[in-house]
């Protein structure tokens, strides 16, 4: 051991982590089974976007701003 081992906390991931004052209250069991009469949703599948739609979309946006700049700039 070197002279800088005595001064270092020990690698404890806990280590200087006090408890909380409050600890969140328990939650109650989440029922295994649906109320009845409740009919579970669809999960529609995400739409991905590709590149083209994105390169488009940011050269509408692009030449809107380049518009209203020079709108802003005439005026």
């Amino acid at each position: 051991m070197t002279g800088n081992d005595e001064n270092r906390a020990p690698l404890n991931l806990g280590y200087a982590i006090p408890p909380p004052l409050f600890p969140p209250p328990a939650r109650p069991p989440r029922p295994e089974v649906p109320a009845p009469g409740v009919v579970p949703r669809r999960r529609h599948r995400a739409r991905r976007v590709d590149g083209a739609f994105v390169s488009g979309a940011l050269s509408v946006l692009s030449l809107a701003g380049l518009l209203v700049a020079l709108a802003v700039v005439a005026v």
